[in-house]
């Protein structure tokens, strides 16, 4: 068998294809032998991208790559390659803090709920800021027209690349302001954008910018037709106490927005509408796209679902969420009925059992298994093995890809778990999990369920 990982890196000036160092990548097959047994086939990668593992026979068999990633196939050749947002070699920030300190004049007049974002193309780094819960200092109060000392710290962002200018890097500053559209829905588009092309960064430097921001006219438009209900009726399938969050639209651009690559992207509308008994058509929604129009835009649609979790040994609850999404490009998407394009998964069950009911005894090895979705008709799947930390949020222990509705755990990932939960999701896309297991795909539909708390 062959394997290898050639990833895509796509700068604003250049896209470049380079191997992945697999050198020190811990890789392995793990053949089902039937009877809860497993035989493990090591493998061994080289800075070349390429891994090899002797003896795996053919039939499948289980492509284990690093510490969380699970592949269930029977390919004899996996391409682990990807898409990522930026130029390649761009180093991260890490040192708290590398600061960038903004001061920025014609700002529209402030709201209450306007957002600033920052966006580097080439180097595929930034992110909204989402208000002064970001961290960032010296936000401006309704009614400035200004940012003064703006500061915000680089290496608190989830796509931190540091800034060169030398490599063709150019910040964008962009600030989302909020309008009110059909029935009272408000939602926020980019209406003023500056840029600043002599940024060089270096970890833990604190570097300030001047400048002005320039209108951005809305000279485009989008036809929004929210089928709220829709995506409501499916929310118990998420999880039959999942509490609807309502449904979330963005519209995004980026270089390379067709291979859909990992990294940040720019926001030009966004908006939300609350959980509610009835459809929202807003109509033409007017906003503007600063960058170039060649980059192409999506639209993401995401309606969530929340789930209260409590664990034996566990002391603090948590929520997590499952989400029903998809993204298509706008012309795809205007003027037409908004609606869920694949729904959760049924009949989750654990070792045969109802996975919505707590359980005990489930073993360190269990069989998760489920039936198709009432919409929809996906591709593949993917479970992520989550465990409770005490925190927020559950933590994942193990992603695990698959085209079948039913998988035996190898052994390993359950080990000193006392209590985990699974999200199981349901997708479609143009991409062939079992060969290209990290491929991204710009049209694409998602939608998740989540089971109650498990006990080994």
């Amino acid at each position: 068998m062959s394997v290898s990982a050639v990833d895509v890196w796509i700068g604003e000036t250049a896209t470049v294809e380079a191997p992945r160092d697999l050198s020190t990548t811990p890789i392995e097959a793990l053949v089902p032998m039937g009877g809860g047994q497993w035989q493990t086939f090591k493998g061994t990668g080289k800075a070349d991208g390429s891994v090899l593992i002797p003896g795996v026979p053919e039939g499948p068999y289980v492509l284990r790559v690093g510490e969380f990633e699970y592949i269930y196939t029977s390919a004899r050749v996996v391409d682990l390659g990807g898409a990522i947002a930026g130029r390649k070699g761009a180093p991260r920030a890490t040192v708290v803090p590398t600061n960038l300190v903004l001061d920025i004049t014609n700002l529209a007049p402030w709201q209450a709920k306007d957002d600033i974002q920052l966006f580097v193309p080439n180097s595929g780094a930034g992110q909204r800021m989402f208000g002064s819960g970001s961290g960032a200092e010296n936000w401006p109060a309704v009614g400035d027209t200004k940012l003064e000392r703006f500061t915000v710290n680089w290496s608190g962002f989830a796509w931190g690349s540091l800034i060169d200018a030398g490599k063709g890097d150019v910040l964008t500053v962009s600030q989302l302001s909020q309008q009110t559209g059909a029935s009272g829905v408000p939602y926020a588009i980019v209406t003023r954008f500056a840029s600043f092309d002599d940024i060089t960064q270096t970890d833990g430097s604190t570097v300030s910018r001047s400048g002005a921001f320039t209108s951005v006219p809305s000279n485009v438009s989008v036809s929004l037709d929210v089928h709220t209900t829709k995506f409501t009726s499916h929310v118990t399938a998420v999880n039959p106490k999942a509490v609807d969050q309502g449904t979330f639209v963005e519209i995004r651009t980026r270089p390379g927005n067709t291979y859909a690559p990992v990294g940040a992207s720019a926001t030009l509308l966004t908006l939300g509408i609350a959980p509610g008994p009835a459809d929202v058509n807003l109509g033409a929604i007017p906003y503007g796209n600063p960058y170039p129009a060649a980059w192409g835009s999506s639209v993401f649609v995401y309606h969530y679902g929340l789930v209260a979790y409590t664990a034996p040994g566990v002391a603090t609850p948590w929520n997590d969420f499952g989400v029903i999404m998809f993204s298509r490009d706008v012309a795809s998407v205007s003027g037409r009925p908004i609606e869920p394009l694949v729904s959760p998964v049924q009949d989750l069950e654990v070792n045969g059992k109802n996975a919505f009911s707590d359980q005990t005894g489930v073993t360190r090895t269990p069989r998760l298994s489920w039936t198709a979705p009432a919409v929809g008709t996906p591709t593949h799947y993917t479970i992520d093995i989550l465990k409770p930390d005490g925190g927020s949020f559950g933590t994942l222990i193990a992603n695990l890809r698959t085209k079948d509705t039913r998988i035996d755990l190898p052994p390993g990932i359950l080990d000193d778990v006392s209590a985990f939960y699974v999200r199981v999701a349901a997708h479609v896309s143009d991409v062939d999990i079992t060969t290209h297991p990290f491929r991204s795909a710009a049209k694409f539909a998602q939608a998740d369920a989540l089971s109650n708390i498990l006990v080994p």
